[in-house]
């Protein structure tokens, strides 16, 4: 297949390049030039999607089987995107979120497992004063509705795809991994609130590669209609199950410290009067659609977590020690709060 990829040059792209090369597709990644393709062996074309003439001119001659788009955020860039394209592509594939769901709205654990209907593409806008998360949130809403609706008025094929909030792989520095992975490996205490001692779960993850499987499948199957899938790891678990995995991955014995949120919060290593530990939602999606469908397995933790933590190992090898990192010899050296 010919397969325009926009965006591509990070996280999610780092797997799904190669996968698309894999199969044997003709892929074109259009970005802005800001980082070079994750392969050589793709074509590129360079625009900033949010200038309309920019984006004629890099797309001007060009037709495609599926695009697949990893940085959409409102309804205006898929707008832009098909409007340029025309009638030249057959299948648009969208990586969103599962926080369109309002049942994570307010942040409290969500026990019964998210189907892919649980959102009819009409909550209420949030307001524009909002927090910027939930301005992200707004936006990826409207542009699911948006596509939904264009798919029932011209018959468009349009498939959404919901990774998970925790996502983790190769190619990023948000922390969110690396946060407990580095605290793994350096043998000392990890500090936890309370409330995260037990049991608590069940919650999930995505693997950056499984989001890749299922954007590359979605992108071949046969057009027709709207469709979503949620893109997860198959596994649940409780936090200290979590970072278990991650001890017998980084061949580490991790102590777990619980203290209340308000002393973290005032402790020696708070930043900014906040402990900020990156703990996955308490929130579980359910992936049997994209298995059943689309014929993607998800990797095991036991097979993805290693080969994210050598990436991890290696870039803080050279990279500048990050923020959330920075006062760990102050959490090593506090034996009680």
């Amino acid at each position: 297949m010919r397969v325009l990829v926009i965006g591509g040059t990070r996280m999610i792209g780092h797997y799904l390049i190669p996968q698309l090369l894999a199969r044997g597709d003709d892929v074109t990644v259009l970005s802005r030039g800001n980082r070079p393709p994750v392969d050589s062996g793709v074509r590129r074309l360079l625009a900033d999607r949010r200038d309309a003439a920019q984006l004629r001119a890099a797309l001007a001659g060009h037709s495609f089987d599926a695009v697949i788009d990893d940085v959409a955020y409102e309804p205006q860039d898929a707008q832009a995107l098909l409007g340029a394209l025309s009638d030249r592509f057959g299948h648009y594939v969208l990586t969103s979120t599962v926080f369109v769901y309002p049942q994570l709205d307010a942040g409290k654990p969500v026990l019964t497992p998210l189907r892919e209907d649980a959102w009819d593409f009409s909550s209420p806008a949030v307001p524009p004063a909002a927090p910027e998360h939930l301005r992200y949130v707004d936006g990826k809403r409207r542009l699911e509705a948006f596509l939904a609706s264009e798919s029932r008025r011209s018959g468009r094929s349009v498939t959404i795809v919901r990774p998970h909030l925790q996502l983790a792989g190769s190619q990023t520095e948000d922390g969110r991994f690396a946060w407990f992975w580095l605290r793994v490996r350096d043998g000392g205490p990890i500090w936890l609130p309370e409330g995260a001692a037990s049991p608590p779960g069940p919650c999930q993850m995505a693997y950056a590669g499984d989001v890749a499987a299922v954007l590359s499948a979605a992108a071949h199957r046969p057009p027709g209609g709207l469709r979503v899938y949620h893109a997860a790891a198959s596994e649940v678990y409780s936090y200290q199950e979590y970072i278990a995995s991650m001890a017998q991955a980084a061949g580490a014995t991790p102590t777990l410290r619980f203290a209340p949120r308000a002393q973290l919060d005032q402790g020696p290593f708070a930043s900014g009067g906040v402990y900020r530990v990156p703990l996955p939602y308490i929130a579980v999606c359910d992936v049997r659609r994209a298995e059943q469908e689309l014929g993607v397995r998800f990797t095991p933790r036991t097979e993805w977590m290693p080969k994210v933590g050598a990436w991890v190992d290696a870039h803080y090898r050279s990279a500048p020690i990050p923020p959330w990192y920075a006062l760990r010899d102050l959490e090593r050296a506090t034996d009680r709060m």
